[in-house]
């Protein structure tokens, strides 16, 4: 079999061989909607497309290859980690996606007035970065205090409003108060059935 086009075109053939047969066949699924203007496109769409085909292990293949073959600005590293954390949620890899989460706040303030132009002038209501986090360490780890500050700390930074910090600090409390009495009301002693 073949190079196929796209891999020829972006001179990326030495990555291609250097891939194994199950990466080529996942890789050659996902060909015909790459794009093919540069390799930092080449590798997002593909990235793109793994997502949406409910592939999230291939993505984060995808999005650390990408590492290794794009010399990208800080813009660039924070759209490919904005996907990276969808990818490692889908593979449950929690840890991994927090520490994504921790690179774009850290990247946001470089970033902020680019991201915010090319969303029209708003913050778009979906940030991976922001609302993954704050999933993950509500949803996974029940650290709901940690959940609290990084909510001050969101609004602090312009990423959420007033009206909307209020919001998600009331939801959480409400969750997790929620979960108490779940956890209070499931309890069976031993030996007892309903």
């Amino acid at each position: 079999m073949g190079v196929p086009e796209h891999i020829v075109d972006l001179k990326l053939e030495d990555w291609y061989s250097s891939l194994s047969d199950a990466d080529r066949m996942k890789l050659s699924r996902y060909l015909d909607k790459a794009e093919s203007s540069s390799n930092y496109a080449f590798f997002s769409s593909i990235i793109d497309c793994a997502l949406s085909d409910e592939n999230p292990k291939f993505a984060v293949f995808m999005c650390l290859q990408i590492y290794d073959i794009c010399d990208m600005d800080d813009y660039q590293r924070f759209l490919i980690n904005e996907k990276l954390i969808d990818a490692y949620i889908g593979a449950e890899r929690y840890e991994d996606a927090k520490a994504a989460c921790d690179a774009n706040l850290e990247l946001y303030p470089i970033v902020k007035e680019r991201f915010i132009s090319d969303n029209g002038g708003i913050l778009p209501k979906r940030i991976n970065f922001r609302n993954r986090y704050i999933d993950i360490i509500v949803g996974i780890d029940s650290a709901y205090d940690l959940a609290f500050d990084m909510l001050e700390k969101y609004k602090d930074m312009g990423l959420i409003d007033a009206e909307e910090y209020d919001y998600r600090v009331n939801s959480l409390k409400t969750h997790r108060l929620q979960k108490i009495f779940d956890g209070v009301y499931s309890y069976r002693p031993e030996g007892q059935d309903r």
